[in-house]
């Protein structure tokens, strides 16, 4: 496994570089930085990264995975969203926080196979912007199986995660780490299944 140490503002592009050519071309999983904890995930077109990010996940089923992604248009492609859907996540992200829409047909079954809901989320961190933006498509991401506060610190991340993965882009300590906040919006109402760093205010005027 190769770790490579990145500034957390102004990371080094060639270091997110040969993290994105693992996570497109060498079916890797890799350990990274976002605006909450560490996350772990996968290339949504890599097969065989997918189907180990499955078997990650059926270790323990409250580990659900979420779709990082770089904008609202990437979004678009994988979650069914609405005008209103659009209005409403626009006051939040990029921001510490997860939405759960209606998944479409275009959302890998290897590690969606049963359920109609994808969360998704577009971090307010400018390592995990660009990295997505390099890989062209979501990451695929799964939590560290750490309590939720020690998932802000790389040497205890790496030491729990290690051998599931091919690279870490390690970023330090991340202030204040604490999980997204989840905000379902299947429903009438959206409806904050899990309350996390995020301040959630609502739907907000437009």
């Amino acid at each position: 496994m190769i770790v490579y140490k990145i500034h957390p503002v102004n990371p080094q592009r060639r270091h997110l570089e040969t993290v994105a050519r693992i996570l497109k071309n060498q079916n890797g999983i890799a350990i990274y930085p976002t605006d909450t904890v560490y996350g772990m995930g996968a290339s949504i077109t890599n097969p065989k990264a997918l189907e180990r990010i499955s078997r990650i996940l059926h270790k323990d089923k409250a580990r659900l995975f979420s779709f990082i992604c770089s904008d609202f248009a990437q979004i678009s492609e994988y979650a069914i969203m609405s005008n209103a859907h659009f209005k409403l996540m626009k006051h939040y992200l990029p921001g510490p926080f997860t939405f759960i829409l209606p998944a479409t047909n275009f959302v890998p079954k290897k590690i969606h196979p049963k359920r109609k809901t994808i969360g998704v989320r577009i971090p307010l961190y400018p390592a995990i912007q660009e990295l997505v933006s390099m890989i062209g498509v979501p990451l695929a991401n799964a939590s560290i199986n750490l309590p939720e506060a020690q998932r802000g610190d790389p040497e205890l991340v790496l030491s729990a995660a290690q051998h599931e993965v091919e690279t870490m882009l390690d970023a330090g300590p991340l202030p204040e780490p604490v999980g997204s906040t989840i905000v379902d919006l299947t429903g009438d109402e959206p409806l904050v299944v899990r309350p996390g760093k995020g301040k959630w205010l609502g739907e907000q005027p437009v």
